[in-house]
């Protein structure tokens, strides 16, 4: 029961950061259907009330290394088949003075190429919320010849939509892959909610916080948030924590 909980404790974690990075390199391949029940279960045994104060608190770093992010991506784009990652030798995502580059990804939308390279500024709006505002984006685009009929320009506005489209769908697909392949009863949007506003040209992530309290007794360990997110030329860390 106790590793049960640490694996999916990390990997709602992880999903914080927009994706499917604990899928791929936390190894869900040990947590299936039977795990899921057993955990499941344990939560049915009535138990007594317990004040807040009376539970276990948890205050903990994740470090989420860029490489193990790069992995993630090239997983999504198994299942996103209009997302390819260039050079597999070369990053995807790093750090690049106070933001976060995105680069070394190809994009194709019918036909049209495009090869982005996005700026990104990543903060916290509030608890459980993530959110990633493109302060730059500059752009290669062509015309593949199998294209019928040429598409007006688009607007760079235009474009970071189709790009985060792409993105979003891919965190999604690779997620529902393998959660559907380990028989886990659960969705990808039941874990984290992503969507993008274009006026503001911001990414935003809400994770669940009740999702660990599915998988553990009712009187052990209140709900687990995302409080903090800081990154640096390794990669990422996340700041999780049990409600004072």
């Amino acid at each position: 029961m106790k590793n049960i909980t640490l694996k999916l404790m990390t990997l709602a974690a992880l999903l914080s950061c927009g994706g499917s990075a604990a899928a791929s390199d936390f190894d869900l391949s040990s947590l299936n259907a039977t795990d899921i029940k057993a955990s499941q279960a344990s939560i049915k045994v009535p138990a007594p009330q317990v004040e807040a104060d009376e539970l276990l608190g948890l205050d903990m770093n994740i470090r989420v290394p860029f490489k193990m992010l790069k992995n993630s991506m090239e997983e999504m784009a198994v299942s996103e088949k209009r997302l390819t990652i260039i050079d597999k030798s070369a990053p995807v995502i790093f750090k690049s003075g106070e933001f976060l580059k995105v680069s070394n990804i190809k994009i194709d939308q019918g036909g049209i190429v495009i090869i982005p390279t996005l700026t990104l500024k990543p903060f916290l709006e509030g608890r459980d919320k993530l959110a990633i505002r493109v302060q730059k984006i500059q752009l290669h685009a062509s015309m593949e010849p199998s294209a019928r009929v040429a598409e007006p320009a688009m607007t760079d506005e235009q474009v970071t939509v189709q790009i985060m489209d792409v993105l979003i769908k891919a965190v999604y697909s690779s997620l529902d892959a393998r959660l559907k392949d380990k028989n886990i009863p659960l969705k990808a949007q039941d874990l984290v909610k992503l969507s993008y506003d274009k006026a503001a040209w911001t990414l935003r992530a809400t994770v669940n916080s009740k999702i660990i309290r599915m998988f553990m007794p009712a009187d052990m360990m209140g709900d687990l948030h995302l409080t903090g997110f800081a990154f640096n030329e390794t990669g990422l860390t996340l700041k999780l924590q049990t409600a004072e």
